[in-house]
């Protein structure tokens, strides 16, 4: 009661701070209505989903549950996050906000105007006047990636009704370790709600692809050594180009499968290549590769999923050019090892996941590339390396399950605190 007391008194100064940098330009005026819980765009019809993360970085850790709702035309996404987003980085289903400051008005203002039919929390950032706001308006709220540093729960030792009041506002609070959980018990955290599910990542679906045309391929590859460049961008060819002749002197036989975005650019890698004096097969005019073809160029993503179950290796491209890379976790989930470009800005959390389980190998250039495809063409290297990219991609996945679960209860009873 004394922190809201506290917001209340503190609301005018707040709101006086911001409206001075506004007129200082030291802030957007867009931000500024944003953290004071106004000027928001209509909200539709039909079921809101509200997803917070402290970074629009870490929004993609919703990938899973947004992908389950895909296919329900009667359900939006709001998206809000601890920075503000002035050059519209933001790429999610939905509409993106910062959160409101913490007060009671803004808060208010926030909830009236959106109306959501649930929330999943991803932040430990604790916002006690905007979740016990959420708790009155019977929200469902779910606490995942659930912690609490020894720091902050040694200072809460000292206010134990406050972070317990605080906490009691979810409706589940889903733990990421057996120590989170026993901090946040021991800041009385209702254990009727606490569950320890790990940490929520995002997750891989992977691509279909025909089991028959698959062994039918293999089978005419005879057994050459293949590797894939999926994504690749035209920018890229003459690099992966050149990695080719030089890896093909050591593997006898070597082929690249060439992946990319459509005809024009498949027939530009074509001229390309073949300019270059290497043995090139365009898909759309010849279904199978000659013995002596270099590269095998193809498009689109009808039959990405094949391409990534016949080649253990795969380059992922996008990459050695300014253009924020290509979703990691396609490769992943289909067991191939990963190679790519420093430039993965739009999925590095994921690059960053998997190179920490070293799953996944940067390259710079082409002889970088030659070094690393040489070393991970080892069938040994690239199935240790695939492993590991399968497990990073599929962790995660408890907590993913158990999210979409609670959400689903929430959303077809129409109960706001559905007992699941």
């Amino acid at each position: 009661m004394l922190r809201h007391v506290s917001a209340w008194l503190r609301q005018p100064f707040e709101k006086n701070a911001l409206l001075r940098q506004l007129e200082t330009q030291d802030i957007r005026a867009e931000l500024v209505d944003q953290l004071l819980g106004a000027n928001f765009p209509t909200r539709g019809d039909g079921t809101l989903i509200w997803l917070h993360a402290p970074t629009i970085a870490q929004c993609a850790d919703f990938g899973e549950v947004v992908a389950h709702f895909e296919n329900h035309d009667d359900v939006s996404f709001l998206w809000t996050t601890e920075e503000d987003d002035p050059n519209g980085v933001f790429d999610q289903i939905g509409t993106h906000q910062h959160l409101p400051l913490d007060h009671p008005s803004f808060t208010m203002k926030f909830l009236q105007k959106w109306r959501p039919d649930a929330l999943v929390w991803v932040s430990d950032s604790i916002r006690p006047v905007l979740m016990r706001n959420v708790a009155r308006a019977k929200i469902p709220a779910i606490y995942a990636n659930a912690g609490m540093s020894r720091a902050k729960a040694r200072k809460f030792v000292w206010f134990p009704n406050f972070i317990g009041t605080y906490l009691s506002s979810f409706d589940r609070i889903l733990a990421k370790t057996d120590e989170s959980a026993k901090r946040l018990r021991k800041a009385n955290a209702p254990r009727t709600k606490l569950e320890v599910l790990g940490v929520m990542h995002a997750g891989a679906r992977a691509l279909p692809y025909d089991e028959v045309e698959r062994t039918r391929l293999a089978g005419q590859f005879n057994n050459r050594p293949v590797w894939l460049a999926a994504h690749a961008a035209v920018g890229e060819v003459a690099a992966l180009a050149k990695a080719q002749r030089r890896v093909s002197r050591m593997a006898q036989g070597l082929l690249l499968i060439l992946h990319v975005g459509d005809q024009s650019e498949a027939a530009s890698a074509q001229r390309k290549l073949t300019n270059l004096g290497m043995r090139v097969v365009l898909r759309d005019a010849k279904p199978l590769p000659a013995g002596d073809t270099d590269v095998y160029i193809t498009y689109g993503d009808a039959d990405l999923g094949l391409w990534y179950r016949l080649a253990p290796v795969c380059f992922l491209g996008h990459s050695l050019i300014k253009q924020g890379g290509s979703d990691p976790f396609e490769a992943a989930a289909l067991g191939s090892a990963i190679l790519h470009g420093p430039h993965t800005e739009t999925f590095q959390n994921s690059y960053d996941r998997l190179a920490d389980a070293g799953a996944a190998r940067k390259v710079y250039n082409s002889e970088m590339l030659t070094t690393a495809l040489s070393e991970t063409l080892s069938p040994d290297r690239a199935a240790e390396m695939a492993h590991g990219a399968w497990e990073v991609s599929s962790a995660g996945a408890e907590v993913n399950d158990r999210v979409i679960e609670l959400l689903d209860g929430y959303l077809d009873k129409g109960d706001t605190h559905a007992a699941a």
